[in-house]
């Protein structure tokens, strides 16, 4: 965006320089196109020539005669006349406004930049409660771990210390064999989750944070699969210690947790754990001891938690199908991951969604090793973000783009006052309507910060408006004039909220008001000769 800046700034600065020296040579054609004084005969006459005698002159009354002074043009009796009358012309008057607007770039970039630091210490302010609440939280899970032991047979060469004793052979190789430990790891053939967010607001200092309280309650089942299967993943394998498996539950944010429900498993409720080790693919969260038997195929399982986040959630697909319901009276969800709700419905008090996602969505099978396992499997997730409508700082960052344009605006507005009413404005006055139409970015972001932005841009505009409007009656000297232009500064910033408010078609309607300028400026000039430049 600098760049672009410069590039815009460079190109004015160009076309104004253009637009100075050609009023300059003007000026000075002028100038020295003026007639030169002429000189009077009776002065010429009585004026005798360089190395001659003055003559004499008779001795008779004469009546004296006064020669009149030569007269001298406009031009000469007040030579500042002309630069006035050149700054008067609609070419000068153009170039002197349109340096006035880029020279306001310059104030309105400061307020940017400002708008920028302030948006800056939202999100800082935004991560600090986050932190301290609880961020966005991602669910993964239960996912069951089954320690194994295969047996690994290694072979090493060694050199024989006497080779003829064993047939002349210099080396031979010795077979080993160890226990090797490892986990099985399998997926749920079913998984539910149903979750409620309750949205709240949280406050340090003047900015507010969206956060919320998740109640979600997990349930499904587990089918061991038979000893052929894990051979087949487990060529080796030697024994299965089914009484020392445990489950794991992903939680991004484990510290966030408010209550931890008893693991239900066949019935019997089991504690928790703090910790996912030695399952990596899954940083943070905790686990559940679950005793297996081998004549039990199948395991149900159920869960309450209440916890605490922010931003969104997010569910990892895990089962042999997942099922995710998910509701709160929050209106504005933003639906995100790799798959899409199958339902959903957004109103005014809330919204509902629900996915119901089949294990062949996913790249990672139901079974499988700890020492194979995809180590980023949670990257492929379902989710909901709780949206806000864009920030006031967002909002203000996009109308300070168009603030050369509505200076520009007001600018043509009070040049065509000009023209209607043969008034002049001075330089001067221009550059005091172009600061409090600066200014009006920065009451607006004061205001903001403390109150929500409607408001916030009535108040800023409306004070912006009325002192204009005062100022253009006063210095036009018409009343009339000055409520004209409160209107148009009133339609101007009436259309900016429309802008702001419509982001898809922003540009469409700021295209329009760029071809409506220069439409204007068409109609402005249609009848403006060369002489007159």
């Amino acid at each position: 965006m600098e760049w672009i800046f410069l590039a815009v700034v460079a190109l004015l600065g160009l076309g104004l320089a253009l637009l100075g020296g050609f009023v300059f040579l003007r000026w000075l054609a002028r100038l020295y196109a003026a007639p030169r004084r002429p000189a009077h005969p009776a002065a010429d006459a009585a004026r005798p020539e360089v190395g001659q005698p003055a003559p004499e002159t008779e001795n008779r009354p004469t009546m004296e005669t006064t020669v009149p002074a030569a007269i001298p043009s406009r031009r000469e009796a007040c030579p500042d006349q002309e630069t006035r009358a050149l700054l008067r012309t609609p070419l000068a008057r153009f170039s002197i406004v349109a340096f006035i607007a880029v020279v306001l770039l310059l104030p309105l970039m400061l307020v940017k930049d400002l708008t920028d630091e302030r948006a800056s210490l939202y999100r800082s302010v935004v991560r600090d409660i986050s932190k301290a609440w609880g961020g966005e939280q991602q669910i993964t899970g239960p996912i069951l771990l089954i320690p194994y032991s295969e047996r690994q047979i290694t072979s090493r060469t060694v050199r024989n210390e006497d080779p003829k004793a064993v047939g002349g052979e210099e080396y031979r190789v010795i077979k080993e064999s160890r226990l090797v430990p490892g986990y099985f790891v399998l997926l749920p053939a079913r998984a539910d989750f149903t979750c409620n967010l309750d949205p709240q607001e949280r406050q340090r200092g003047i900015y507010r944070s969206l956060v919320y309280t998740a109640r979600l309650r997990m349930a499904g089942h587990f089918r061991l699969p038979p000893l052929e299967s894990l051979k087949r993943i487990a060529p080796d394998l030697e024994s299965v210690d089914f009484q020392r498996a445990f489950a794991v539950v992903g939680l991004s944010w484990p510290s966030a947790l408010r209550t931890v429900g008893p693991f239900v498993w066949n019935q019997a409720e089991l504690a928790a754990e703090p910790g996912t080790q030695p399952f990596t693919a899954v940083k943070e969260g905790f686990r559940i001891p679950v005793p297996l038997s081998p004549d039990v195929k199948q395991y149900d399982f159920s869960q309450e938690l209440v916890f605490n986040g922010s931003s969104g959630i997010s569910f990892t697909p895990v089962g042999g199908v997942t099922a995710v319901g998910l509701s709160s009276p929050w209106p504005h969800p933003s639906f995100r991951g790799d798959i899409l709700p199958v339902t959903r419905e957004v109103s005014a008090t809330g919204f509902t969604a629900v996915w119901d996602i089949p294990s062949l969505a996913r790249s990672y099978p139901n079974l499988g090793t700890l020492k194979t396992w995809p180590d980023r499997f949670t990257s492929f997730a379902a989710g909901v973000a709780l949206y806000e409508s864009a920030s006031h700082y967002h909002l203000i960052e996009r109308s300070v783009k168009y603030g050369i344009l509505f200076i520009g605006l007001t600018f043509l507005a009070f040049i065509i006052f000009e023209l209607s009413l043969n008034a002049r404005l001075h330089p001067v006055q221009y550059g005091l309507v172009g600061l409090a139409m600066v200014v009006f970015y920065l009451v607006l972001l004061s205001l903001s910060e403390h109150f929500t932005f409607l408001p916030s841009y009535a108040a800023a505009s409306a004070c912006t408006v009325l002192m204009i409007a005062l100022y253009a009656g006063a210095a036009l000297r018409s009343v009339r004039q000055g409520f004209s232009v409160g209107l148009l500064l009133t339609a101007l910033y009436s259309l900016l909220y429309a802008i702001l408010q419509m982001e898809d078609y922003a540009l469409l309607m700021g295209t329009a008001l760029v071809l409506v300028m220069l439409g204007v400026l068409m109609v402005v000039s249609r009848n403006l000769a060369f002489e007159r430049i």
